[in-house]
């Protein structure tokens, strides 16, 4: 026999869209992602140390402002969301 849990259930409640209250566009648009690793080797067969070095810098920009906009819009539908 199961025995009912005595722990409440805490739900974040989704939130609710209207057309009226919707976020920026820019808020909810993915920055363009940066080339292949490939497109910095140039002419070389492989990827000098300078190359992925430019590449992974790169890329962690593209990663750190999503990460911003994600954070944008969890503000902007929870306001009351504390850190």
């Amino acid at each position: 026999m199961r025995v009912p849990s005595v722990t409440p259930v805490v739900v974040t409640p989704a939130p609710v869209i209207s057309e009226a209250v919707k976020p920026p566009r820019s808020m909810v648009t993915v920055g363009v992602m940066p080339p292949a690793p490939s497109a910095y080797a140039g002419k070389s067969a492989g990827l000098s140390p300078d190359a992925l070095l430019r590449h992974a810098t790169d890329y962690g920009a593209w990663c750190q402002a999503n990460a911003a906009k994600l954070k944008a819009l969890e503000a902007f539908f929870w306001p009351q969301a504390k850190e």
